[in-house]
């Protein structure tokens, strides 16, 4: 299955996988995938569910996209494959915020799949249209933070 949108968060890079998380005990691959209203609609019809807000109501139009470094039966996963627009192989440019991109990915039943619909598992990913990576946080080195205190 394919899903297209806007990607945030990518840690998708072989060197890019998170192997520390509070809330899981595995590493992982992942990246957030913004859809339009329309894709999100079509997404729903497949039980796919996405992100709520804090308040635990409200959805937003985000899905997560995951690849575990290995399945359960401890099978080692290799990052996901990450292509350009005419699928040619991806080199090591990190993908930033905002880049268009269609995420190819498998579904799979778990313990609460009635309330969280059906889990994703990230095969591969196409960037069609590519904002580059712009570091963490944009600002550096204190430029144009504030005025400078005794305290710091």
């Amino acid at each position: 299955m394919i899903a297209t949108g806007k990607a945030s968060w990518a840690k998708v890079l072989p060197h890019q996988l998170v192997t520390q998380d509070e809330y899981r005990d595995y590493s992982y691959w992942s990246i957030d995938l913004e859809v339009s209203d329309a894709e999100k609609k079509r997404l729903k019809g497949l039980n796919l569910r996405p992100y709520h807000k804090d308040d635990g109501e409200t959805e937003t139009n985000i899905y997560k996209f995951m690849r575990r470094e290995s399945n359960k039966s401890g099978k080692v996963n290799t990052s996901p494959t990450i292509v350009d627009a005419d699928k040619n192989p991806w080199g090591s440019e990190e993908i930033g915020n905002g880049s268009t991109i269609n995420v190819s990915f498998y579904t799979y039943e778990h313990p609460k799949t009635k309330k969280f619909g059906l889990g994703k598992g990230l095969n591969a990913i196409q960037v069609v249209e590519l904002v580059p990576y712009a570091g963490a946080g944009g600002v550096s080195d204190f430029e144009a933070v504030g005025t400078a205190t005794e305290e710091f």
